[in-house]
């Protein structure tokens, strides 16, 4: 068994100031002058008040900077959706997705369009390169599969 040396320090991969200005950005997508939301719109619709988002919104590496707690980056990020919360997520090299909570899909649907995104992959991969317009298209494409690989596995979990 490998011990674990408890003195050893070793730097974080993400640094604070790192994550705390990737969340204030990812919350300047959605909110202030010119926005789709004021603070005071997200602090009503999230339950965050008001302080915590504008504390949060401040640079990274000042001292009057305060992180929002878990609960309420979670309250945000469930406000503002996966788009909000893959911009922050990008520090892990990660990304998020809707899960469903709609009508279960009609299997022969789910396959059609499976069939036509991998098609769509495939021409753009046959020449070996993936050209500009291309990479637009599959942005989508790979989106629509997400969501559908989120739909499948929500199926499983209901099993």
């Amino acid at each position: 068994m490998t011990q674990i040396n408890p003195t050893a320090k070793f730097p974080m991969l993400v640094s604070r100031e790192q994550a705390r200005n990737k969340i204030a950005d990812a919350i300047r997508l959605f909110v202030g002058r010119g926005r789709r939301y004021s603070v005071k719109q997200l602090s009503n619709g999230t339950g965050v008040p008001d302080w915590q988002i504008n504390a949060a919104l401040i640079d990274g590496n000042s001292p009057d900077n305060r992180p929002l707690p878990p609960e309420a980056l979670l309250s945000v990020a469930l406000f503002l959706g996966p788009v909000f919360t893959s911009e922050w997520l990008k520090l892990s090299n990660q990304g998020a997705f809707d899960l469903p909570d709609e009508d279960e899909p009609k299997p022969g649907d789910v396959a059609c369009d499976t069939a036509d995104d991998a098609a769509t992959v495939t021409r753009a991969a046959m020449d070996g390169e993936f050209c500009a317009d291309e990479r637009k298209d599959l942005r989508v494409v790979g989106v629509r599969m997400m969501s559908r690989g989120a739909r499948l596995a929500a199926l499983g979990n209901a099993a």
